[in-house]
């Protein structure tokens, strides 16, 4: 039977067939763990013989990385910036067991997809034909598509006429992107034929997730979302400037970042 230790064990190591590495606190949050829990599980002292993973300067490596790893999809070089990174595994590691999870058209979605590690049974609700992609190469992962007219544009299907699958589902999380964080123009986006759905998820989620890189605050989009206020976590890869902070504690929004954990 294996142990505790040994899976998270195998959880890094498939995760960082993926990437290059992964920092400390990135993997005792995705693993629901202290950091010192990942120092005792790749501690030599603990095993009797070699771990494929080390600690280096604060990140997991793998020692040798194999020759032959399994076949991960590709995401697109301009899809995804290097920032991301930091971003998906922080939500990645919010996908539970059995969750009910919306999948927004972002550009990092597909790469959030791809850090949730393959033994986790989830159904994924998408609009996006890149992040139906992405989701059907999870192994345990149903996919639920809402269809509708496919713009080449967007990657998308749309249908303003008709029901949504949304109006009859209430997805345990929903993951939006952003493309611009502001104190007075709140959320944007700059796709406004995704507005409709992205709202639409957020009315029915139980709880709503921002992703939102560093880079984006300050910066305004074309079409608005919702308030920061709207959000119950914002998700992002550094410790969110000051303003930013404590707007997000008058507003009663839970901030993650790798550094920072919890603010």
């Amino acid at each position: 039977m294996e142990t505790k230790q040994k899976e998270r064990i195998r959880r890094l190591v498939e995760l960082l067939k993926k990437t290059d590495r992964i920092h400390l606190k990135e993997a005792a949050r995705m693993l629901e763990v202290s950091v010192m829990t990942i120092r005792r599980d790749l501690s030599p002292d603990n095993h009797d013989q070699a771990l494929p993973l080390t600690l280096l300067g604060g990140y997991i490596v793998m020692v040798n990385k194999p020759a032959l790893a399994p076949v991960v999809p590709p995401v697109r070089s301009q899809t995804h910036r290097p920032d991301d990174m930091a971003v998906a595994i922080l939500a990645a590691g919010m996908v539970a067991e059995n969750d009910l999870v919306f999948f927004d058209n972002g550009p990092e979605m597909a790469l959030v997809i791809s850090m949730i590690p393959d033994d986790i049974t989830f159904t994924g609700i998408c609009y996006s034909h890149r992040v139906f992609m992405a989701l059907n190469e999870k192994p345990n992962a149903t996919v639920i598509l809402c269809g509708g007219t496919y713009r080449a544009k967007s990657d998308a299907f749309y249908d303003t006429s008709n029901a949504s699958m949304l109006d009859s589902l209430n997805p345990r999380k929903v993951f939006i992107s952003a493309s611009g964080v502001h104190e007075h123009y709140g959320v944007t986006w700059f796709n406004l034929d995704d507005l409709a759905t992205k709202r639409k998820a957020m009315q029915h989620g139980i709880r709503t997730i921002l992703l939102a890189r560093y880079a984006l605050f300050d910066e305004v989009a074309p079409a608005s979302i919702a308030p920061l206020s709207a959000f119950d976590i914002l998700v992002s890869d550094r410790p969110l400037p000051a303003d930013y902070a404590a707007h997000c504690r008058n507003g009663s929004v839970k901030v993650i970042t790798p550094e920072g954990g919890d603010e």
